[in-house]
């Protein structure tokens, strides 16, 4: 047996393990601190939403994990021998780049059924467990998504040429300008370039309608709304999403918070990063449903997790906006950048990307 992957691949299997080692889930606050005081006991852990899946149970007073293997085989693996597995994957990731292999561990994993390093997923959960939630009493089965810091940091929401391109017109501007715009390689230089010729951008829409159409159901405003962030985005040297709608909120391009100081931008913002954590996407029609709908699991830099649960709305919500930035993708790969014509009128696209800091 071969199993190959890099970081963040290998990293789902550390989660899968160090939480049925841990048999806890402890919930993290907006600074990304575990909170020992909150967190919710494991019961049993799947890999997938499939019929036939492999079941982890987690028996606490003896502290074991009953196997349920898909050909009808059970086996008991004590938490300690989990703890020391995870240990080895951990270390595996620290020291390797690339994708790689830890063959010491291959007879261990196929002792529990794990025959591959990324499980399958239909949805954006990658691990499905059942907890007991000790205020309710209720002991329901979650999808939660994994993110790991092990590696470099990962993406929120991926470019994609089709789907997250946002197209504005370029206001007075010539041929020859456009010419000069293109050749300019940073876009600080080309914004600034922008300026001095008295160009001005006015947002068009989205290259794709089902982004379009994804946005307004959240919310109708909230399409111009990122159409302006990643202006000031690509426009300024400001990256975080904090400082940027910060920045918009002063700027209130909507008339949003002339007569309140309610965070009009801010909550709106939040609503946005949660539901692409949760369940939206750009390139598929969404229809509000949360299918990560137990929250987000992080591994940290020395390998704790921390767990942002759904239920506790403001925590996930507050630590995606503190924690995430827009990015810049290939050019070149998802067609942006660059003004072009169209229709005896100019026009520009800028990409959206969202990575976690």
């Amino acid at each position: 047996m071969e199993l190959r992957g890099n970081r963040g691949e290998w990293s789902e299997l550390y989660a899968l393990l160090k939480l049925l080692a841990d048999g806890r889930l402890y919930c993290g606050d907006a600074s990304q601190n575990r909170q020992d005081d909150r967190f919710f006991p494991i019961l049993k852990i799947f890999r997938n939403d499939q019929i036939d899946r492999t079941a982890y149970t987690v028996n606490a007073a003896k502290k074991e994990i009953l196997v349920s293997r898909t050909n009808d085989c059970t086996i008991d693996v004590s938490q300690e021998e989990m703890q020391t597995k995870a240990h080895s994957i951990l270390n595996a990731i620290k020291t390797h780049t690339g994708t790689f292999d830890i063959p010491e561990i291959h007879n261990f994993l196929e002792r529990i059924d794990c025959k591959t390093i990324k499980a399958k997923s239909t949805d954006k959960a990658d691990i499905r467990i059942v907890i007991h939630d000790l205020n309710t009493g209720s002991k329901p089965e979650l999808g939660y998504s994994i993110k790991s810091k092990l590696g470099g940091n990962s993406t929120l929401i991926n470019a994609n040429k089709d789907s997250t391109n946002f197209i504005y017109q370029v206001i007075n501007v010539d041929h020859s300008q456009m010419s000069e715009f293109n050749k300019l390689g940073k876009f600080g230089a080309k914004f600034n370039y922008l300026e001095e010729i008295g160009a001005k951008l006015s947002f068009i829409g989205t290259a794709r309608k089902e982004t379009h159409n994804n946005l307004t159901l959240l919310d109708l405003g909230l399409e111009r709304i990122l159409a302006d962030e990643l202006l000031l985005y690509y426009s300024t040297n400001l990256s975080s999403l904090e400082e940027i709608t910060r920045q918009e909120t002063n700027d209130d391009p909507l008339i949003l918070t002339q007569n309140t100081t309610q965070p009009m931008y801010e909550y709106k913002i939040k609503q946005f990063l949660l539901a692409f954590a949760l369940g939206m996407t750009c390139s598929k029609p969404w229809h509000g449903t949360f299918n990560a709908n137990g929250g987000y699991i992080v591994i940290k830099e020395d390998g704790g997790l921390i767990c942002y649960y759904f239920f506790d709305r403001n925590d996930l919500e507050n630590y995606l906006f503190y924690n995430t930035k827009f990015d810049t993708p290939s050019t070149s790969r998802h067609l942006f950048g660059k003004i072009y014509e169209q229709g005896g009128h100019f026009f520009i696209k800028l990409n959206l990307q969202v990575r976690f800091k």
